[in-house]
């Protein structure tokens, strides 16, 4: 049963309330919050969002109808199974974002809440990790406005972008072997959005100064395997594009320069961190010629999504959008600290670090947190600041 015009005018309303309260919270975080030490505050996004718009039409696309659910399918997975818990998650986490910010509530406030119950009871979602509103958490976590179908629409209509090529070279071979997101999602609407973020690139590099470039790259390999989750939990090809433009533009810019230099930034921070919290661990790799760069370039660059299965790569998600795209550095080092006692006991650890273990969300989360409190404070200050600087 579609929902009233009443009530998709209320959602609409209730993201826009929301993207304020995240502009405004923004504006008015305090400078020392990056060395807050239980979740350090992300920095501010360095490029402002489009005025938001009146709605929000869905694209011309091949992606299958956006799921719904209905009293013939398999309800939710319970991730905990406390009743008071899902309670709270539904009151946290869709009323919020159904309704908006109640009345006269502090933006600093709406934003803690929804952090908290990510972080504490997570997004309700089926085991294929489908959910209602997961897509919207993200759009208002990210700072990005609704966004109108008809601009990616014209887009699409500019025909092949110059990253062409590259981009249909890529697209059959991102996410090959998953069934999941073979079935959901189709290698023409992979190859669109792909497209058109290359163009939204190509024109935002034309549109500055040639003494200071900050984009140099429309397209670099590894951006259809970053697009693969958004497109698996987007209802819209439009709402997948505006979230890759926003994290390559506003929140890892310096992952599309033309030598990388926010990744193997972040590959030189992954060895700084092993080296500081797991010396032992550290100098075992260093010793078998493995640094970060060896076995850690394809998780750094797509925020993990490289590492099967899906649904845990999009619960991994929730928490990077909700608490700093930055973390994904730490997300990496709490997976080779779960990985220790077999690494220290294998003869060719290369070999094992070659393709990383199922990830497995819930405890990379909970080491990552471990690792945020231990870590030194200009270290971490390095991790905020190295895909925007």
């Amino acid at each position: 049963m579609n929902a009233s015009p009443d009530k998709s005018i209320r959602r609409l309303k209730s993201h826009q309330q929301l993207s304020s309260t995240v502009r405004s919270s923004i504006h008015t975080a305090p400078k020392n919050a990056i060395t807050a030490r239980s979740i350090r505050e992300p920095l501010p996004p360095q490029s402002k969002t489009t005025d938001s718009l009146p709605g929000r039409n869905r694209a011309n696309s091949d992606v299958p109808v956006p799921f719904e659910r209905t009293r013939f399918q398999r309800k939710a997975t319970q991730q905990v199974s406390n009743p008071s818990n899902g309670h709270a998650r539904k009151a946290s986490l869709e009323v919020t974002l159904r309704e908006g910010p109640a009345p006269g509530t502090k933006p600093s406030a709406s934003l803690g809440a929804l952090r908290h119950s990510i972080l504490t009871s997570g997004v309700q979602a089926t085991k294929e990790g489908m959910s209602d509103y997961r897509i919207y958490l993200w759009l208002t976590l990210l700072n990005v406005a609704p966004f109108p179908t008809d601009d990616y629409l014209a887009c699409i209509h500019r025909g092949r972008s110059p990253a062409h090529d590259k981009i249909a070279n890529d697209v059959f071979r991102t996410l090959a072997t998953d069934t999941l997101f073979k079935r959901r999602v189709s290698d023409a609407s992979l190859t669109r959005v792909l497209n058109a973020t290359a163009w939204r690139i190509h024109d935002t590099q034309r549109a500055i100064p040639s003494e200071t470039p900050v984009i140099q790259s429309s397209y670099i390999q590894g951006m259809n395997v970053l697009s693969a989750p958004l497109l698996y939990a987007a209802r819209s090809e439009a709402q997948a594009y505006a979230l890759l433009a926003s994290l390559l533009t506003a929140h890892i810019p310096t992952y599309l320069t033309s030598t990388l230099s926010g990744v193997h930034a972040g590959l030189e921070l992954i060895d700084k961190i092993l080296a500081t919290i797991q010396p032992k661990l550290s100098q075992f790799l260093m010793s078998n010629f493995l640094p970060a760069k060896i076995y850690a370039f394809a998780p750094v660059l797509t925020l993990c999504a490289c590492t099967p299965p899906l649904p845990e790569v999009l619960k991994l998600w929730d928490f990077l959008f909700a608490f700093g795209v930055h973390l994904n550095i730490l997300c990496i080092v709490a997976q080779i600290v779960l990985m220790k006692d077999d690494i220290l006991e294998s003869s060719s650890p290369g070999k094992l670090l070659r393709n990383f273990p199922n990830l497995k969300a819930d405890e990379v989360i909970r080491t990552t947190l471990v690792i945020v409190r231990d870590l030194p404070e200009d270290i971490y200050a390095e991790v905020v600041r190295h895909g925007r600087v």
